[in-house]
């Protein structure tokens, strides 16, 4: 969701504040090499409304509409390949999970376009909704390249 990697949820300046301070000790506050301590608390209730009626809101309002997120992890769930196998509860990283440029995987994890969508059309979330469903119910599946002996099979 595009709103949600803009947001950065908490700043924190602590360090910068904290070197800033030890600066402007030595200094009155209209000298020009003077910085100010930054803390956004105090501003705290302006950045959560902002967050509320800009980001959140509206990534709400693109879920009920797309279902975007709804259908990316459901795209990962069905996964059956190995590109994935980082995904794990001990945080392990499998050499069968390592891309290696130039070398042949077998079912490559590969996303549809419409889960990288910056933008959504406004008043079409029928229409697009439709879309979405003939996407993913047409059959343009990626298939798995056939082997020798499986195009023989087919062959008859």
């Amino acid at each position: 969701m595009p709103a949600l990697g803009l947001l950065l949820e908490y700043p924190i300046f602590e360090s910068y504040s904290k070197r800033v301070a030890s600066v402007n000790e030595k200094l009155q506050s209209d000298d020009p090499e003077y910085r100010p301590s930054i803390d956004f608390e105090v501003h705290r209730t302006q950045l959560d409304d902002f967050k509320q009626n800009y980001i959140y809101s509206k990534m709400r309002s693109i879920e009920d509409q797309f279902g975007i997120f709804d259908g990316w992890v459901r795209s990962i769930d069905a996964y059956a390949g190995h590109d994935l196998e980082y995904l794990n509860p001990k945080g392990v990283i499998p050499a069968s999970a390592v891309v290696k440029r130039g070398e042949y995987r077998n079912n490559p994890f590969r996303e549809k376009k419409r889960f990288d969508a910056t933008t959504f059309p406004a008043g079409t979330g029928a229409a697009n909704a439709v879309s979405i469903e003939e996407e993913e119910s047409s059959g343009d599946e990626e298939t798995l390249p056939l082997d020798k002996e499986e195009l023989a099979d087919l062959e008859g």
